[in-house]
């Protein structure tokens, strides 16, 4: 019998008891399998996670970073129930269908298909995000790159604000290590490196996270690269972990700047980079993410500045465009990743960029939905990242929709 409904985040299920988490000693006392229920999940809790049966929040959507990592980990999880931390009884045993978003009331077997194992091979690259660097080795095989290296589970992992680190001297280390075992695995494929994007409410309960000033949208509020340069320091000391990966003779690495609103900030970034003792476009590719209607809007200046690649965050985009909190339940009907204005946006970005001969990629939770990568195939995108536990199900959707456009294009000369 279901029990409650929510949004599902990935294919796989959970069977167990019910394991209510209301402060941080509950997270203490995890064994390893429970379902764990919380209101809020926030990015800190991951590591203690990671063992779990299944995770049930009240809040959060399809593309918060929580419902990503945990798919990354295979963690069954729903998100968005609203009232599972009431509903949900502890010690019950439940049924968490990630697929569905389903909650069934004890155990409940669910039959599925199986993906073919077999391996297309598109034109259009299909690479990886990754937040979980001891992952890549798995993957590496199977992906044509990395579209976007999430550094910030790895600080948060850390259980210490970048800041503390930063004054501990081993902010810098920590990224290299990281981003060390993902090039090493990838390598000679390209690694892109994304430089910190965490909302102010993920960094609050990290030790020193009491600097973080209190944002009622935080989503919408001090984050991406607008973040780190009023704190260049660290931004720098993100920098120069890939100054010093470089001197090791990593040479297959590029860096993105996230969520520019304007080309000053892309300029002020690639400034600071040069401090860090790397020549932007000579020594690495570097790009943009291009996640705001700003940033769309003017993207002739960031040609003319110099950009090497551009990837494109649809999420974010969408929730800029249509005004919606993309973590926010009582808003999420109204957050549409295939809104007219946000693909009109995509075109006009791929566009520009073919006719200037720069790759564009996309990332995030687009690069996993099927409909919206046969989209972006036949509007012309380069490349296309996706989550580690979809990469051959995207080549195939790939290669097919490819031949399909082949075939249309050869059927109007005939």
């Amino acid at each position: 019998m279901i029990i409650l409904r929510g949004i599902g985040t990935g294919p796989y299920v959970g069977v167990g008891r019910v394991k209510k988490i209301e402060n941080d000693e509950d997270l203490l006392d995890l064994k390893g399998g429970e379902i764990v229920v919380v209101s809020r999940a926030s990015r800190d809790m991951v590591s203690y996670l990671h063992h779990a049966g299944g995770v049930v929040t009240d809040y959060g959507g399809l593309t918060s970073h929580v419902a990503i990592v945990l798919r990354e980990m295979k963690v069954p999880c729903i998100v968005g129930t609203g009232t599972g931390s009431k509903k949900l009884k502890e010690g019950t045993i439940v049924t968490v269908d990630g697929k569905t978003g389903n909650i069934y009331e004890g155990f409940m077997e669910r039959e599925g298909k199986t993906d073919s194992t077999e391996v297309y091979y598109p034109a259009t690259k299909i690479k990886v995000n990754l937040n979980i660097p001891e992952i890549a080795w798995k993957v590496a095989p199977w992906a044509d790159g990395v579209g976007s290296i999430r550094i910030e589970n790895s600080i948060i992992r850390t259980g210490k604000h970048p800041q503390v680190l930063l004054e501990e001297g081993r902010l810098s280390k920590v990224i290299a290590e990281s981003v060390r075992l993902i090039a090493d695995a990838f390598h000679p494929k390209p690694v892109w490196f994304r430089t910190f994007d965490i909302a102010t409410d993920e960094l609050k309960r990290l030790e020193g996270g009491n600097i973080e000033p209190e944002e009622h949208n935080p989503l919408l509020g001090l984050r991406g690269i607008h973040k780190d340069l009023k704190n260049p320091e660290i931004l720098k000391a993100e920098f120069e972990a890939i100054s010093e990966l470089l001197s090791e003779g990593y040479d297959n690495l590029g860096v993105k700047i996230p969520l520019v609103r304007d080309v000053s900030e892309y300029r002020e970034a690639k400034k600071i980079m040069g401090e860090a003792g790397i020549r932007p476009h000579r020594d690495l590719p570097v790009g943009a993410s291009i996640e705001t209607p700003s940033a769309v809007f003017t993207l002739d200046e960031f040609i003319k500045e110099g950009v090497d690649f551009v990837t494109l965050g649809m999420s974010d985009l969408a929730m800029c465009s249509l005004a919606v909190d993309r973590r926010g339940v009582k808003v999420a009907k109204h957050f549409n990743l295939t809104h007219q204005s946000v693909l009109k946006m995509i075109e006009m970005v791929i566009k520009k960029c073919n006719q200037n001969h720069i790759e564009t990629c996309i990332c995030g939770h687009a690069g996993s939905d099927p409909a919206i990568v046969k989209w972006l195939v036949e509007a012309g995108i380069n490349s296309v990242s996706t989550n580690p536990d979809q990469i051959l199900k995207i080549r195939k959707i790939v290669t097919i929709t490819e031949k399909t456009m082949i075939r249309k294009g050869f059927a109007k000369l005939k």
